[in-house]
C-alpha cells in the first residue's frame, strides 16, 4: 500500500488529502492524484478517462472503499 492508503476524515481545506497539490474532486481522486496512484492502478488499471473509469464500477467501488470514500 502507498502512504496514502485510506484518505478519508472531515476538513475544512479543498485540498485532497491524498496529495494536497489540487482541490479533492471524484475526477482528481479517479483519474489525476499522485497520492492514490498505487491504490487506482490495483483497482481501476491504467484508466485514461472518465468514461473507462466509470466502465469498471465493480473496481471504482473497490477503489473509493479501500480510499474510506464510501462510509
Amino acid at each position: 500500500m502507498g502512504p496514502v492508503a485510506r484518505i478519508e476524515g472531515i476538513t475544512d481545506s479543498p485540498l485532497c488529502r491524498a496529495c494536497m497539490e489540487t482541490e479533492e474532486t471524484p475526477i482528481h481522486v479517479m483519474l489525476q492524484c499522485n497520492g492514490v496512484a498505487e491504490q487506482r492502478a490495483a483497482h481501476l488499471g491504467s484508466s485514461a478517462t472518465l468514461h473507462e473509469a466509470l466502465g469498471d464500477l465493480g473496481g471504482l467501488l473497490s477503489f473509493w472503499g479501500e480510499l474510506g470514500l464510501l462510509e
